[in-house]
């Protein structure tokens, strides 16, 4: 039933371009240059020419589907899935790789302020964005720690001389509960001098999908955010940019309300020295501070970042070569923290592009960090693309990711005794118990955890307006940092289970991704984005090989050995992902509508039949889902829109999930939600 009505919405959507007309002024799509991008080699470089996988979102397609934050549009890709951890804290998870290793960027400076790993894209507003571009795989050798599985770079609007224009919209989105979103954004460009700003305000009610429980699913909140950018010309050689950013929300809870901040200003000179060599400047600081108050405790995460860097580019006759210098200042403040602690690092990288021949392109990138309180890293990568012929092109990238400890893994000291468990980061556990047995064996110590990622693929254009992208990758994962517990019997802690972290797992994932683009006619566009994912852990492996992992099939089934062909891989990875979307757009009526769905396949969240913490086909599962989302928009007058949509269509509710995992509803149940847009443009 549910496959027929998305049959019979396809079976409309793709009648109605037979009653439209296609006389209509050239689109610019037809003729543009192809798509630029920077993030992948922080260079200019056109999208089809980027020898690596990368997703470019644009501010086009970010309207029409009515997304208000980051999150929104980012689960719409194809390879990326959002995931929520235990503390319902939620992160992009990049071809399997963990949240935790996915670098998020505003105009190529980082986030910070990371809840158990992850950056909450909730905080991002889709206003005055003007792309989205994703780079995947290991992007080290670019931009350090934290880039061991990708990165997603928002990038803004930029002023241009000569050009004003600016919008003011009203969004109201009803689901379980009302969201309302108002942006108001202007750009004016004149006489070498140019300003970008953005306001949004956004805010949600609480709602409660289980109301047999003490707690609400979601609480209220409001937020706002503030976008500023000033850019002046001194001359057809140096310019310079400033930016500013910033966020403040509250949330308001039955047990005590929080407030949260984020902002973040950076300064960047670009000089021309010659047509061949140019230095760019920079100067970023940022910071983010949680306020919370839970059954009346208060705590504080107070979080601040400086960066200083130089970065030169040379135009030779044999290529383009890159070269920098920084540093990162980084320090917490944390109400689990004994006091502020410091990461200071220094690093520099290097970045050579060149053409072996007219079909060839080759670039080899290195970076070398030096870390106060770790190893230093090298972080090498070599990337190629191959114009085999007019229709086929191959592309390949090797790469070295990393990410070292972060403040939580080192200094934690998180007690919940009534509990009955407390939580230790390294070096406070040798601290305070350094002189025990169970301690003094343990490393001080956390290395980096470190990956190689492969990606090998290959982009076919048999006629302009159909293009299959095909890409192969793994990523070998080693050093992991998982939590363990150290021991259940202090003498001075009875009944209670020490946690701290350790270097332990060497993990995979591995699989292939398939994004097929074809432009019907100028009316229609279909696009299908689809991911097989294979995960593993090695040593559950070799201990299933060796016949030591036992599972029931049920609780009262008999013990049995786990075979491979039932090993399932790691927690909250679906093997099947896929979307689906249509696009059509009338221009001689100004009207455009679009149908998105969205599929991911069963997941575990953690092993349910005794097995030893090992994920196999026996387990309780998430069911696989289905999203349809729709949207339709109008222009009136060449200065209005008016924009009606739907997500969650046939309002997939997860209640097939409840039984088997009743404290996650607001992870695991979704709610249909209808939205109205209004926007005026000047």
């Amino acid at each position: 039933m549910f496959l027929n009505k998305i049959l019979r919405i396809l079976i409309v959507m793709s009648i109605i371009p037979s009653f439209s007309q296609e006389n209509r002024k050239k689109d610019s799509l037809d003729n543009k240059l192809d798509e630029v991008i920077v993030t992948a080699t922080r260079t200019k470089r056109q999208l089809s020419s980027v020898p690596m996988p990368v997703t470019l979102i644009s501010k086009k397609q970010i309207f029409q589907t009515g997304s208000t934050r980051l999150r929104d549009i980012i689960l719409e890709q194809t390879g990326l899935v959002m995931v929520s951890d235990f503390g319902n804290s939620e992160g992009v998870q990049m071809q399997g790789v963990d949240a935790d290793y996915t670098l998020i960027l505003v105009n190529g400076l980082p986030l910070i302020g990371r809840t158990s790993g992850n950056i909450d894209l909730n905080r991002l507003s889709i206003n005055n964005i003007k792309q989205i571009e994703i780079v995947k795989g290991p992007s080290s050798s670019l931009y350090g720690s934290e880039a061991l599985g990708g990165v997603i770079n928002i990038i803004t609007e930029n002023p241009k001389d000569g050009v004003t224009k600016g919008s003011v919209s009203y969004m109201s989105r009803i689901q379980a509960r009302e969201e309302l979103d108002i942006n108001a954004n202007l750009t004016y460009g004149k006489n070498r001098f140019g300003i970008d700003a953005g306001i949004n305000l956004n805010s949600g009610g609480a709602y409660d999908l289980s109301p047999g429980d003490n707690s609400n699913t979601a609480q209220a909140y409001q937020n706002g955010t503030g976008n500023l950018r000033l850019t002046y010309k001194f001359n057809e050689k140096l310019n310079t940019t400033i930016d500013g950013r910033y966020f403040t929300e509250e949330i308001f809870n039955d047990s005590g309300d929080g407030k949260r901040t984020d902002y973040g200003a950076s300064i960047k000179t670009s000089h021309e020295i010659s047509d061949s060599f140019k230095i760019n400047y920079l100067l970023y600081g940022t910071r983010f501070k949680t306020e919370s108050v839970f059954n009346g405790e208060s705590s504080v995460f107070n979080q601040t970042l400086y960066r200083p860097e130089i970065k030169t580019e040379l135009h030779l006759d044999s290529g383009t070569l890159v070269t920098g210098i920084g540093g990162n200042f980084d320090a917490l403040e944390r109400t689990f923290f004994e006091g502020k602690e410091q990461f200071n690092a220094y690093y520099a990288f290097g970045q050579f592009d060149t053409n072996i021949s007219e079909r060839i392109n080759v670039i080899a990138g290195l970076r070398f960090d030096a870390f106060n309180k770790f190893k230093s890293a090298f972080s090498p990568k070599l990337s190629a693309n191959y114009k085999i012929n007019t229709w086929l092109t191959a592309k390949t990238s090797v790469g070295f990711g990393y990410k070292v400890p972060d403040f939580r893994q080192l200094f934690f000291n998180f007690r919940n005794t009534a509990g009955g468990y407390i939580v230790l980061g390294t070096q406070v556990l040798h601290e305070l118990y350094g002189d025990r047995p169970e301690v003094s064996s343990l490393s001080k110590e956390l290395k980096p955890e470190s990956s190689i990622g492969y990606n090998l693929g290959f982009q076919l254009k048999l006629i302009s307006q159909f293009k299959i992208d095909i890409n192969l990758f793994r990523n070998d994962i080693k050093d992991l940092i998982n939590t363990f517990v150290v021991s259940t019997n202090f003498s001075d802690l009875p009944n209670t289970s020490v946690f701290s972290y350790e270097n332990r797992d060497r993990v995979f994932t591995q699989g292939v991704e398939l994004d097929v683009n074809y432009k019907v006619n100028n009316n229609l566009r279909f696009s299908l984005g689809y991911q097989f994912l294979d995960t593993g852990d090695k040593e559950e492996i070799q201990r299933i090989n060796n016949g030591e992992v036992f599972f029931r099939r049920t609780t009262t089934s008999p013990s049995e050995r786990l075979t491979l062909s039932n090993y399932f891989g790691l927690a909250n990875r679906s093997k099947h992902t896929a979307n689906a979307k249509l696009f059509y757009e009338n221009f001689t009526h100004n009207f455009s509508a679009n149908i998105r769905v969205l599929y991911r396949s069963k997941y575990a969240l953690f092993d349910t039949n005794n097995s030893g913490d090992v994920i196999d086909a026996f387990d309780d599962f998430v069911a696989s889902n289905t999203l349809v989302n729709i949207a339709i928009q109008k222009e009136f007058f060449n200065t209005m829109n008016l924009q009606l949509g739907v997500d969650n269509l046939f309002d997939s509710d997860g209640n097939e999930n409840i039984d088997n995992f009743q404290n996650l509803d607001a992870a695991l149940r979704l709610g249909r939600t209808f939205y109205t847009r209004i926007q005026f443009n000047i």
